[in-house]
């Protein structure tokens, strides 16, 4: 009987140390703790397969680890937005290309970010006008210029990781330099950015377009 009640014993009390453990919730998984933005409230996070990062915003700069925005100490506030040569050199890619024709899709956003390009931009037809969305990753930080061959299509710059609008810091007429780029709407891009332009509505099925970095 001895050796019979042993094996009983051992299963109580394992069942006792069981039910000890679900008392103090020793089986439950942790919850996960929500991760927030760490570079709030001046800029935002990017998280990314090579590493996170803040895009911080102006008059801030990333912290030495990257993961806070810190003001920037020789941030100068802009007197309006500078367009350098007003479209000169852009007009020199309207003779000298290179060229990309490039249609929107309903399906994607074709990309219109290559350095230096003469862009044909077909449009897609909605609601009786015509509208194109593309994707632009910034490769520096600075100003941009997108450069139109009319001024009556609207431009729309989204981040795309957080949907949320770009403003434009500035438009006008380009300096006459060519007949094919009549337009400038000016940004201020950082570098790694992924952004979503938007062109139209408006009644033109097709235009022109370059996109350059104002040094």
């Amino acid at each position: 009987m001895k050796h019979l009640m042993r094996p009983t014993l051992r299963v109580l009390l394992l069942a006792a140390c069981a039910a000890a453990a679900a008392a103090c919730g020793g089986d439950e998984d942790p919850k996960p703790v929500e991760q927030g933005d760490p570079c709030e409230p001046n800029g935002h996070i990017h998280r990314e397969p090579t590493g996170d990062w803040c895009h911080c915003n102006k008059g801030y700069l990333a912290a030495e680890d990257g993961l806070a925005c810190v003001p920037d100490p020789d941030y100068v506030p802009s007197e309006g937005f500078d367009f350098g040569d007003n479209g000169e050199h852009a007009c020199w890619h309207v003779t000298n290309g290179p060229f990309v024709t490039v249609n929107a899709t309903a399906a994607r956003h074709p990309r219109v970010d290559d350095f230096h390009t003469y862009y044909t931009v077909k449009l897609l037809p909605e609601n009786g006008q015509y509208v194109g969305t593309f994707s632009y990753k910034a490769f520096t930080t600075g100003n941009f210029v997108v450069y139109l061959s009319s001024p009556d299509v609207p431009v729309t710059l989204t981040e795309t990781a957080v949907s949320t609008t770009v403003p434009q810091a500035g438009a006008q007429a380009t300096g006459g330099s060519c007949d094919a780029l009549k337009h400038m709407v000016g940004y201020e891009l950082t570098d790694r950015v992924q952004y979503t332009l938007q062109l139209g509505p408006t009644s033109l099925p097709e235009l022109n377009m370059v996109i350059e970095h104002v040094e």
